[in-house]
């Protein structure tokens, strides 16, 4: 069963696709703008939550030049193209939802939890009963590469 945290991600994966076919091919060329500002932002997000807003703020940015760019594909492929680089743009969107939830160090364990038991209720239940997002937790936070897009740069201690 889905839970309102996985309708909310399979959304916001469906809207940047809708975004990128509407967009044309135009979006295919401007993806690498959002994802050097995503990569530029990171250094500047406070906490792993504000990572969903400067990827949305990337996306909207490359949504926005991509309708200046004097690019012209022909008519049946321009909105294949766009329509991929939104589903891409849309599938990373999705993910950030998914991971970028609080968790916390457990020093009885030594491992992470997600959530973090500070996590309101609805977001620990929703959490839980998701069948996505602790796998792709755990998945994302064993890859260094990984964990910096999704979680940000590693704290100074």
């Amino acid at each position: 069963m889905l839970s309102w945290l996985d309708v909310l991600a399979i959304t916001t994966a469906a809207l940047a696709t809708a975004i990128g076919v509407r967009r044309g091919g135009g979006f295919l060329l401007a993806l690498p703008i959002a994802g050097a500002i995503y990569w530029l932002g990171l250094d500047y997000v406070p906490s792993p939550p504000w990572l969903l807003l400067l990827g949305l703020g990337s996306g909207l940015i490359a949504a926005f030049v991509s309708g200046w760019l004097p690019i012209s594909f022909p008519f049946k492929l321009d909105p294949v193209l766009g329509g991929l680089a939104g589903f891409l743009w849309g599938v990373f969107l999705a993910l950030v939802l998914w991971v970028g939830l609080p968790s916390e160090y457990s020093p009885a364990t030594g491992a992470i939890r997600y959530p973090a038991l500070s996590a309101p209720p609805i977001i620990q239940d929703a959490v839980a009963s998701s069948p996505f997002a602790p796998k792709l937790f755990s998945a994302i936070w064993q890859h260094p590469l990984a964990r910096k897009l999704f979680f940000g740069p590693e704290p100074i201690r």
